[in-house]
């Protein structure tokens, strides 16, 4: 099911009229299954489709998987862009338009869809992960892929950002309550918070499978500082040792928190700070944690 949002996704839909341009050929391709899953715009590059390599990826659950060509220089892909409206901020989605994609286990129309003015965001509604952008039409036409769900996702990647935050609902960009009282939510509102810590002053990211997908800062705060204030579209993640539940929201995929299971850490939690109202977290230092070296390894089923 489709979900709309009044804003739109503005560097998006400006990408997409030069990739929608009448000179650009479209093309068709189909899965292994039969279906056709998408049409995709082509641009002329200076990498042909011949000369790209095909890149896997897939949702964290895996119950999406895919290749993609992509334009590129020698191993690296290139031409990639970050969106400044709310959702893509959120999501913290890093795109590229596709030469070719071809969907190896799942099919594009059972994704998840959340609009966004004119254009339609599709994510897994298992494990949340953001996938694509495609336009509103029927069928929908893929304009553009989340490249953070490559499998070799690397966040050193070139990347031109695009700032939309000017046109961010006005609740996003509220000016704090005080300094110690935090609110929050995900874009379409279904799950909302509050939170009453000292003021951030640093965050923290990861490189494991899941928070790379979806490029979440945390802060981590003591669970009694936090409260929900709506969690009506709240869906919960859980995989591998099932030590952390990832919670996103099942309408427009914004990742918002992680609950600790063992009893050891569980005085504590994760919070996105991205989806903090009011706090510009852009500026603050962010410290990484090599998830891949001291978590399990990651397997794609």
């Amino acid at each position: 099911m489709d979900v709309d949002c009044t804003q739109s996704c503005y560097a998006c839909v400006e990408q997409s009229k030069v990739f929608s341009s009448p000179r650009i050929k479209t093309t068709i391709f189909v899965s292994r299954f039969g279906n056709a899953t998408s049409v995709l715009s082509r641009t002329m590059t200076t990498t042909s489709e011949n000369d790209s390599p095909s890149l896997p990826g897939n949702c964290h659950c895996a119950a999406f998987k895919f290749s993609v060509q992509l334009q590129s220089s020698p191993g690296v892909p290139n031409a990639l862009f970050s969106c400044g409206c709310p959702l893509c901020s959120l999501n913290a989605c890093i795109w590229a338009q596709p030469f070719a994609l071809q969907v190896l286990r799942g099919d594009v129309s059972l994704l998840k869809g959340y609009r966004n003015g004119t254009t339609l965001h599709k994510f897994c509604s298992t494990c949340g992960t953001s996938l694509l952008c495609c336009d509103a039409e029927e069928p929908p036409r893929v304009l553009f892929v989340n490249v953070r769900a490559l499998a070799d996702f690397d966040s050193s990647w070139p990347v031109i950002s695009s700032s939309c935050r000017k046109d961010a609902p006005p609740d996003a960009l509220a000016t704090l309550e005080t300094s110690d009282h935090y609110r929050g939510s995900c874009c379409c509102g279904g799950i909302s918070y509050t939170l009453r810590i000292p003021p951030i002053d640093k965050t923290k990211s990861c490189n494991c499978s899941i928070c790379s997908r979806n490029g979440v800062l945390w802060t981590y705060p003591p669970v009694s500082a936090f409260a929900i204030a709506s969690g009506v579209s709240l869906a919960e993640y859980t995989f591998g040792r099932k030590q952390v539940v990832h919670a996103f929201c099942s309408t427009c995929a914004v990742p918002v928190w992680e609950r600790f299971l063992l009893p050891a850490k569980a005085a504590s939690m994760g919070v996105n700070v991205r989806t903090i109202h009011g706090l510009d977290y852009r500026d603050l230092p962010s410290r990484v944690h090599n998830g891949v070296a001291t978590l399990p390894k990651y397997e794609v089923g």
